[in-house]
């Protein structure tokens, strides 16, 4: 991928690799893959062909399967009595994305590329995309069977070296990690995971154009419970489960590639037996099976009685009854009490969790709002100049350092510009007379989970929810910030009433958070007031719709210009979770454009240092 300073537009036409980009936001993941926009139209007219050709395929839960016709091995097409190709020369196309995915030919291209080699005959001029094997050199060559000290330093109990290599485990002596390989759904390798028993942390390695999972079972089984960590994927795949695979997931819970999809297709029923370990991932197990196809997902909820796998292990529960507890992910119309009974006991237990995120920089919104949460519609206004995206910029940078993966759609600055705002409010100072460090923490700050949409000025509602929801399954984003709402105003059919076209705008909104599990945060104008008068929920722009479908709302208020001693602050004006309001006091240090008060104490006591060193 190209870089742009530190915006990386997506959709674009690169013709030296001959890929078609999305062009509705830009990304700082550094991925040579593309990014993929399915037209509903093209992939039934593509299904249509398919049956024009006899060419045998399937619809799957997240992929249509059938034979790759890039690969060269796929040189006659299949006979009509093949009901299901060869499982190997399988290629997968993502009904959500339009991406089509071939595990044997490591062939990533869109569909309307892969469309001319399935048309008879084949267009002038045809050629196949390049094909690579995969092929994934370790990064551990010094790699052998699990001994005896392995098993000593993982901790649990009664486990043998024996179990560990049965299950594809390999010890690393020198670094003490355990290592265990990534397979796509050809049984490809294309990346390693390791455990680290030191200190428990864990790392993915993949290829840059591939992504794999680790399963351990034969493969007729249609069962499969998805664990989080190696951890729990060892307890469960050593106890010799016979009616469930074990499935490890390649990046815990921050992200669930779509590469990683076709090699769960062949299962029926998928369990989410996961461990929640910090508070941004309290909810992955409902978007994950949004991904995966909620009428196949059964959820295991966390209580005191039914933990993680490692955990139940280790007070002696049986793991095979807390399985056979799992529920559906996907609830009817209807519910009672007793069906819910289970997910308000895992709620009361992990209260923490449930509150969400905690702000680093801001522990008064902390105290208030509790924290950030997935699937809330938050409203922020103030007055013009007040420094609304400023401010914005700082709380989504604040929760993205946590993990909370955010796509930011700024339709009145510039990407560059905003860019340049997070990167200062990163780094604590300008960088203008600091060229020389500019490398180092452009480098630190990519590795944050920040997109932003390539849109600028005025904007239709369908792009832009098409880009987010595009978003929110490729890169599993979990907020998302428009800045701001007027600018999607004027561009549809509704001209006629512009109050009925916001309410229809944030309807939308509205209805994607609940849905996507997503927090969506519309910063919005308010309407003219008098200097003098403070702002209220009643002083939002438009009708009284807003502040209703809102969970949270945040109001600037700025007495700078009419008050001598005048203070700006940010007032909770709304807080539907627990009903807390109250104000944050706002004070703004220029060099680091930060309204944050522990960067600026932190500030203070580190001139403070250097003038102490300066004196002796």
């Amino acid at each position: 991928m190209r870089r742009a300073g530190l915006i990386k537009p997506l959709l674009r036409i690169n013709n030296t690799k001959s890929r078609v980009w999305r062009e509705n936001y830009a990304t700082q993941v550094d991925t040579i893959l593309p990014e993929y926009a399915l037209d509903p139209k093209e992939f039934v007219d593509f299904k249509k062909q398919l049956r024009q050709i006899n060419l045998p395929h399937k619809d799957g839960y997240t992929c249509l399967q059938l034979e790759c016709r890039l690969c060269d091995r796929n040189k006659q097409p299949a006979s009509s009595t093949q009901k299901v190709p060869d499982q190997g020369l399988l290629a997968y196309v993502n009904k959500r994305t339009g991406a089509f995915i071939c595990p044997s030919c490591d062939v990533k291209t869109s569909l309307s590329t892969a469309l001319s080699a399935y048309q008879v005959p084949l267009p002038a001029g045809y050629s196949k995309p390049p094909q690579t094997q995969p092929h994934y050199e370790t990064r551990f060559p010094d790699l052998v069977d699990v001994t005896s000290e392995a098993c000593d330093a993982l901790g649990i109990k009664g486990l043998k070296e024996a179990q560990l290599n049965a299950i594809g485990a390999q010890w690393e002596p020198e670094q003490q990690l355990l290592h265990f390989r990534l397979r796509n759904a050809s049984q490809v390798v294309v990346g390693e995971k390791v455990l680290h028993l030191g200190d428990r942390r864990e790392e993915t390695f993949q290829g840059s154009s591939s992504s794999g999972v680790l399963i351990h079972g034969v493969g007729n089984k249609s069962k499969a419970v998805l664990v989080s960590n190696l951890l729990d994927f060892i307890v469960l795949a050593t106890q010799n489960i016979e009616t469930h695979c074990i499935v490890c997931l390649p990046y815990a819970l921050n992200m669930l590639p779509q590469e990683c999809l076709p090699g769960l297709e062949r299962f029926k029923e998928l369990v989410f037996w996961l461990h929640y370990d910090a508070s941004p991932s309290w909810d992955a197990a409902r978007a994950f099976a949004q991904k995966m196809d909620e009428r196949r997902c059964l959820l295991i909820r966390p209580t005191e009685t039914e933990p993680a796998p490692h955990l139940a292990l280790r007070r002696r529960l049986n793991l095979r009854h807390i399985l056979a507890k799992a529920t559906p992910v996907r609830h009817k119309a209807i519910t009672t009490f007793g069906a819910m009974r289970n997910d308000i006991l895992s709620e009361l237990q992990n209260i923490e969790k449930v509150n969400g995120v905690k702000w680093k920089r801001f522990p008064v919104l902390n105290k208030l709002l509790k924290g950030h949460r997935r699937g809330e519609l938050t409203i922020m206004t103030g007055p013009t100049g007040s420094g609304k995206t400023t401010f914005m910029s700082e709380y989504s940078l604040d929760l993205a350092m946590q993990g909370v993966s955010t796509l930011w759609g700024s339709f009145e600055i510039r990407n560059t510009r905003l860019a340049t705002t997070l990167l200062r409010q990163y780094v604590g100072y300008p960088l203008d007379d600091r060229l020389q460090e500019f490398n180092h923490w452009a480098t630190e700050f990519e590795r944050l989970p920040l997109y932003f949409m390539t849109f600028h000025g005025q904007q239709a509602l369908k792009p832009v929810l098409e880009a987010i929801e595009h978003a929110s399954y490729v890169h599993d984003v979990m907020h998302v910030i428009i800045d701001n709402l007027q600018f999607m105003m004027g561009v549809s059919t509704y001209r006629g009433d512009k109050f009925w076209e916001q309410d229809a705008i944030i309807a939308a909104f509205r209805g994607f958070a609940t849905k996507h599990n997503v927090h969506v945060t519309l910063v919005m104008h308010p309407r003219k007031e008098r200097q003098e008068d403070d702002l209220t929920t009643s002083s939002v722009f438009g009708t009284a719709k807003a502040t209703q479908e809102a969970d949270n709302v945040l109001i600037i208020q700025d007495k700078r210009l009419t008050a001598v001693r005048g203070k700006k602050y940010l007032q909770i004006a709304k807080n539907r979770y627990c009903g807390d309001l109250g104000i944050m006091p706002l004070e703004f240090d220029k060099d680091s454009l930060s309204y944050s008060s522990q960067i600026q104490n932190a500030k203070r006591r580190r001139e403070q240092r250097e003038k102490t060193a300066n004196e002796t």
